[in-house]
């Protein structure tokens, strides 16, 4: 199916004020005189913005037949992006989810007010939390890429300590710091360009036609080499000029500082998520709901043997392998899109009627 464009007649564009943060998000229904079968709700990460899902938003759509909700989070695209790291913490986004949902409404509507959530990088860990926060509301998870990683039972591990652990995570200190927003603010749309190419896999020209065959600027020990970005980067393939642009205007709305909070949280997240460890939560650490792992086999990042344990942690758990870098849901869509499909297709046919 056609993926969707920035001006794509088949998703409409919506804004809400929720817990007192103004919201943009895109709805997608079914085509006209099919069923609604259930709603889903999708999560982009960093960089990133509700518009990284439109491979895959016509398939759930219009082949599965779910209504289809995919915000830009805190922090990017059309939504707020608070300079308080906190209120884009997993508890605070999972809370704006549901009320997200609920504001759309949940269709068709369901006694159990049930729905389906899917995410990726940072949506992915924010999709996991959501079977924790709000296990009452969702039917089924999935993530890309990001693997399930239940609450810490020791000490805080502070950044420098989780690099030594796994040093593919060397680059969210850079992304923790100023070098990132400060590089590309607000409305500086060359810098924005340069930083978005290289994250999608742009090359250094120069590099490319001499010593570097790669020619990457950003790698996962270091991030992103600043010094080296210009106008002259090899574009990324994986998007199309027209895609790039869009992505440009979006990020110059508020510059870089909103989406890198994401990367101050960690503190937070642990301080909230010591109930699950330490209260009357404790069970609830062991996922229960149906869940699927698509696991990216050259994702440098998120490498595949961090999800090599995630059976100890969710009881009904499907995982799957595709061939691509971070980039998977637009390295290998049709891949992704089959194995969603496969996961989400019995759970919908088995899902509750309507109410009355």
């Amino acid at each position: 199916m056609a993926k969707l464009t920035p001006t794509d007649a088949r998703v409409t564009h919506q804004t809400a004020n929720i817990r007192g943060q103004n919201y943009h998000f895109i709805v997608a229904q079914p085509p006209s005189g099919q069923p609604v079968k259930g709603t889903i709700i999708l999560i982009h990460g960093f960089p990133d913005i509700g518009f990284g899902w439109r491979n895959q938003v016509p398939v759930l759509a219009e082949q599965l037949g779910l209504q289809v909700i995919v915000p830009d989070m805190l922090g990017y695209g059309g939504t707020d992006a608070p300079e308080d790291p906190s209120r884009c913490s997993y508890k605070n986004s999972c809370a704006d989810l549901v009320e997200i949902v609920d504001t759309v409404g949940i269709q068709p509507p369901v006694e159990d007010r049930k729905f389906f959530v899917g995410g990726h990088d940072w949506g992915g860990a924010v999709a996991w939390r959501m079977a924790l926060w709000h296990p009452d509301r969702v039917r089924a998870v999935f993530a890309v890429c990001t693997p399930y990683l239940p609450p810490s039972k020791g000490p805080f591990m502070p950044l420098e300590e989780m690099i030594k652990a796994l040093p593919n995570f060397g680059y969210q200190r850079q992304f923790a710091s100023d070098a990132i927003y400060k590089f590309a603010g607000p409305g500086d749309h060359d810098h924005i360009r340069q930083l978005l190419q290289t994250m999608y896999g742009g090359r250094d020209k120069d590099a490319v036609n001499a010593t570097d065959p790669s020619g990457f600027l950003f790698d996962t020990t270091n991030g992103v080499h600043i010094d080296r970005l210009n106008n002259d980067i090899v574009p990324s393939k994986l998007l199309s000029a027209e895609e790039m642009e869009y992505y440009v205007e979006q990020f110059a709305r508020t510059g870089l500082r909103g989406p890198t909070n994401w990367y101050r949280n960690s503190e937070i997240n642990y301080e909230d998520e010591r109930e699950f460890v330490t209260g009357d939560k404790q069970a609830n650490v062991q996922i229960a709901l149906p869940s699927l792992m698509v696991v990216a086999t050259n994702d440098k990042a998120l490498p595949e043997a961090m999800s090599a344990n995630m059976h100890k942690h969710i009881n009904d758990l499907t995982r799957v392998t595709v061939t691509a870098g971070h980039w998977a849901l637009w390295q290998a869509t049709e891949s992704v899109n089959e194995h969603i499909t496969s996961f989400l297709t019995p759970l919908i046919e088995a899902a509750p009627k309507a109410s009355l």
